[in-house]
């Protein structure tokens, strides 16, 4: 059964009580689709990408890239590290600061440290296996991508480096009826499982366009952003790792504009957010940047 009520079920504050989605074959009837369902989860795979945004994803041109730090080189178009100092590879192509991208690098070897994305949030992952690597992002500063030394004396060998931006749309599963309150109330998501380094959460406040609260997670990071008419700002970012069916929960009081965000149980941030186009929207979207990750469950109900 989708839906367990504790009394009644409503999706508009008139009689609106609480809900139960358990994702066990009828999330169409209730979202917006394009999401699927797989053994009692909701998987986004309706994940679309723009351009490219390297002019030089094979390091063939060495022209193409600010190298930072003596350990940094490209040759036999491959990015290469050698050293213990802070070895950087930095591509200043056009790219907006609200707009969240994929990136996906080939790491054909590597020893002795790792290397990670910078100028990112949520904060990409320590990579020190080959093999490779995706995650999703947003710039927060800087140019639009980063490769670096962060731990130990690394030599690695890297290519086929990739930025492309996501169709934000695309990340989202909406119910179809907004659920008829602005604040007095609690969302909680059960998260089953996230693929290292790409976020999934959820969207409060959600006008349906560009204003709303937001929390996700990556598997190391716990993230709190809002968007304003389309301009992002970073409200939280806390170390949390991520263990199956663990629940990712927003706390928004009657009349209160301070929104809680707890992971497990446990509060981990207390933002205020008062703007006048987020507060009165009573939207909410299920987000998530790759298909694999789950979520098995989520839960709406007043305070």
């Amino acid at each position: 059964m989708l839906f367990t009520p504790r009394t009644k079920i409503a999706l508009t504050s008139s009689g609106y009580t609480q809900i139960i989605v358990n994702f066990d074959g009828d999330e169409a009837t209730y979202f917006d689709g394009g999401w699927s369902e797989v053994g009692g989860n909701v998987l986004n795979d309706q994940i679309s990408l723009g351009s490219e945004l390297l002019v030089d994803t094979g390091f063939d041109d060495a022209g193409s890239w600010l190298l930072g730090g003596a350990g940094a080189s490209i040759a036999g178009s491959k990015a290469v590290l050698t050293a213990s100092v802070n070895g950087t590879f930095q591509n200043d192509n056009s790219r907006s600061m609200n707009t969240w991208y994929r990136y996906s690098l080939d790491i054909d070897s590597i020893s002795g440290g790792g290397v990670n994305f910078k100028f990112w949030l949520p904060v990409s992952l320590n990579y020190t296996s080959t093999g490779t690597k995706t995650g999703a992002g947003r710039v927060t500063g800087g140019g639009v991508s980063v490769i670096r030394r962060n731990t130990g004396t690394v030599t690695a060998s890297m290519d086929n480096f990739s930025i492309k931006p996501f169709i934000f749309l695309t990340l989202l599963n909406a119910l179809k009826s907004k659920f008829g309150l602005a604040d007095g109330f609690f969302i909680d998501v059960y998260i089953n499982a996230i693929t290292a380094g790409n976020p999934v959460g959820i969207l409060w406040n959600y006008d349906g366009s560009n204003n709303f609260g937001m929390a996700y997670m990556n598997g190391i990071n716990l993230v709190v952003d809002k968007n304003v008419n389309g301009t992002y700002s970073n409200l939280a970012n806390v170390a949390q790792a991520v263990t199956q069916d663990q629940i990712l929960r927003i706390e928004k009081p009657l009349g209160s504009d301070i929104v809680t965000v707890k992971y497990n149980g446990v509060s981990k941030a207390t933002p205020t957010i008062s703007d006048a186009s987020i507060v009165s929207n009573t939207g909410i979207a299920l987000f998530s940047t790759e298909a694999n990750n789950a979520i098995s469950k989520i839960e709406i109900g007043a305070l």
